[in-house]
């Protein structure tokens, strides 16, 4: 069966015969998901949460066992003609730096949690409906985060092979007592590749070393490159999330024209209200090569370390200065001492 999906504002289509696995790209703005027509939007978020900005195209939460957890979306109708929606919950895991939405039916916990009310909404062209999304998590549930995805899908169309088409809003729910589990991450080392085409890239190893899963997004900028040249910054390629103890990798492709360098490269990348920022001083080498990977230093210890170095140089300065000033007044002082015979 054919299987169109989408999620925020891109589109990943994958076919398949017997299942579908389809990865669901972070979102890049508030506005709905949609695809052939059909849209989705979060429509509420906790306050707790009101300055992460995945908290409003996403439903992120941590609740304690036993909690019913309430939400609410819209659907909307892109078209010139009525449309008939499915509304469901499916399960999702994560695996490789990719979202996985189950195929419909598959069981899984966030599925079998949760209702929408209505089911289904018949919607008028260029109309929009209101459901309500309960979550009801078991009381006697483990701790643990879940991923499930609120549908809104199309009746199949097609002969044997069936098209589907369905949007959705991610769900990231982690169950436990007390605060919610941190978020963090790593990023380990950045290596220097051209494709055999000659488009320069930089790779970064990203480990997500805390108790949520992630979605990865962020920038590079190059300075200090041949001639004191800079560039950038240049967006990472979204779509990478990492699963808890996840290490994959994030891509940023930069302009054919970068030369070879060296450059100092600086990498920010963030995820929820998380940021960190690495250097490194890196070569691209030829068209179809990778470069060997380089250690990140976290920005802060470089801007740190020359923070520092700049105090000590004044000190250093300082010093000499004083022992000038010492030296030249005893010359001056033995210079004027009466002579005696």
């Amino acid at each position: 069966m054919n299987s169109h999906y989408k999620d925020g504002m891109r589109l990943r289509t994958l076919l398949a015969t017997t299942a579908v696995l389809a990865a669901l790209a972070p979102a890049t703005s508030h506005a709905a998901a949609t695809d052939s027509g059909l849209g989705i939007r979060l429509l509420d978020a906790p306050t707790a949460l009101r300055n992460d900005p995945r908290a409003r195209i996403y439903i992120i939460d941590h609740v304690v066992a036993g909690t019913v957890l309430t939400r609410h979306v819209g659907v909307s109708d892109n078209t010139d003609k009525p449309l008939r929606a499915a509304l469901y919950v499916g399960g999702a895991s994560i695996d490789k730096g990719s979202f996985f939405p189950s195929e419909r039916g598959t069981p899984s916990e966030l599925g079998s949690w949760s209702t929408v009310t209505p089911s289904s909404a018949s919607l008028q062209p260029r109309q929009s409906a209101t459901a309500e999304v309960k979550i009801r998590v078991p009381k006697d549930a483990s701790d643990g985060e879940r991923y499930g995805v609120i549908w809104a899908e199309l009746p199949p169309i097609g002969g044997a092979v069936k098209t589907v088409n369905r949007v959705g809003i991610r769900i990231y729910l982690s169950v436990g007592n007390g605060p919610a589990p941190k978020s963090d991450f790593t990023v380990t080392q950045l290596q220097a590749q051209r494709t055999s085409d000659g488009i320069p890239a930089v790779i970064a190893q990203v480990r997500n070393t805390g108790q949520r899963a992630l979605d990865m997004n962020g920038s590079l900028s190059l300075t200090n490159g041949p001639g004191g040249l800079s560039a950038g910054p240049f967006p990472a390629t979204l779509g990478t999330t990492l699963g808890i103890g996840q290490t994959e990798p994030v891509k940023v492709v930069l302009p054919q024209a970068i030369t070879g360098g060296p450059w100092t490269a600086k990498l920010t990348l963030q995820s929820d209200q998380i940021s960190h920022a690495v250097t490194a001083t890196i070569t691209f080498p030829a068209a179809g090569k990778t470069a060997p990977p380089v250690k990140a230093v976290p920005a802060t210890k470089e801007k740190g370390f020359a923070v520092f170095a700049t105090i000590a140089g004044v000190l250093i300065g300082l010093l000499a200065l004083g022992l000038f000033l010492l030296l030249w007044r005893r010359r001056r002082d033995k210079k004027d001492e009466p002579e005696t015979g």
